[in-house]
């Protein structure tokens, strides 16, 4: 059984160190494009975190200390994911608004990008005009 019991902990370990590696890769890549970062780049480092936390508490702790040695690190590992589906479930909808918000964000940008090209547009024509105007009225004055 002790055997059984090391060999699970150290492929945790392993999956831990994976993980690890992969969320200081996505870290430096954040870190690389600051605000620019892209959501999917955020969505999975967040993810990657829970899971990580996760299974640190399923490999160091037991669910409950009094049948902590008989579930072992994965009986843990997988009752904490049970008692987290409703976490998850919240993050999977918060990631859709996060999505839809992005989608209505982009469309409205584009919106008052355009006003604002439109408005900076009559701005430069009414300054032209009134150039050509006073140019107009100075070189008639001159005459």
């Amino acid at each position: 059984m002790q055997h059984v019991l090391d060999e699970e902990t150290r492929r945790y370990a392993e999956i831990i160190k994976a993980k690890t590696d992969r969320l200081h890769f996505l870290d430096k890549q954040a870190a690389t494009m600051g605000k620019d970062s892209p959501p999917h780049i955020e969505m999975e480092r967040g993810s990657l975190r829970e899971e990580l936390g996760m299974m640190e508490i399923a490999v160091q702790s037991p669910a409950r200390a009094a049948i902590g040695d008989e579930l072992g690190p994965r009986g843990r590992f997988i009752v904490n994911l049970e008692q987290n589906r409703e976490i998850k479930q919240s993050i999977a909808a918060v990631a859709v608004q996060l999505e839809t918000f992005i989608k209505t964000s982009l469309e409205w940008r584009t919106m008052h990008r355009n006003w604002i090209l439109i408005i900076g547009l009559a701005v430069v024509i009414i300054l032209v005009i009134i150039v050509a105007l006073v140019t107009y009225l100075v070189t008639k004055g001159s005459l």
